[in-house]
């Protein structure tokens, strides 16, 4: 663990995914929309690794492993779970969705202990998001700026709030970036 202090990202491949584990109590999630990931998101995960841990938790066939090898390839230092297979299959398809929730508890359990033991809070309000200027008249221009630097895969406020959160970033830091 290179940051103890700091909760878990986990990645996720859709919805559904993300769901289950939000269901579970974790904080932070990104999708990657299966085995076509955009350029951005491996390079936004390497930006929040700078940061923090990141668990690969793919379904467990063919496109999830593609996923991983992807990722792995592009962020060091990744922790990969691999669900077993017959957990994971219900009416024929398999995937971390198709999992029980304590299945899932089961196999992330040591991370989201972790997690729930960790007093992380954002460091980056709504109020804090809006006082900078990120929402209303201009405030997607002023996004931009962030996104395109860190490599943000997404372009609304609510996302971007929860990439900033991710990446461990503050008011006064964000201050100071839009100054330059």
């Amino acid at each position: 663990m290179d940051y103890p202090n700091r909760k878990y990202l986990y990645v996720v491949e859709g919805n559904s995914d993300e769901d289950r584990l939000k269901k579970l109590g974790v904080s932070y999630i990104i999708k990657t929309g299966g085995k076509f990931i955009r350029p951005e998101i491996p390079a936004f995960l390497a930006e929040v690794r700078k940061v923090r841990d990141i668990v690969l938790l793919f379904d467990p066939d063919g496109p999830g492993r593609q996923i991983t090898r992807l990722i792995q390839n592009k962020v060091e230092g990744c922790i990969v779970l691999t669900a077993d297979k017959k957990k994971a299959i219900y009416h024929n398809k398999v995937g971390i969705a198709e999992m029980k929730l304590e299945d899932i508890k089961e196999l992330i359990s040591s991370y989201l202990d972790h997690d729930n033991q960790i007093k992380e809070e954002n460091l980056l309000t709504q109020e804090d998001f809006i006082d900078l200027g990120f929402v209303g008249a201009g405030g997607k221009k002023k996004r931009m700026t962030l996104i395109e630097k860190y490599h943000m895969p997404f372009t609304s406020g609510k996302n971007v709030l929860d990439a900033l959160n991710m990446l461990g970033l503050n008011k006064e830091e964000l201050e100071e970036e839009l100054s330059e």
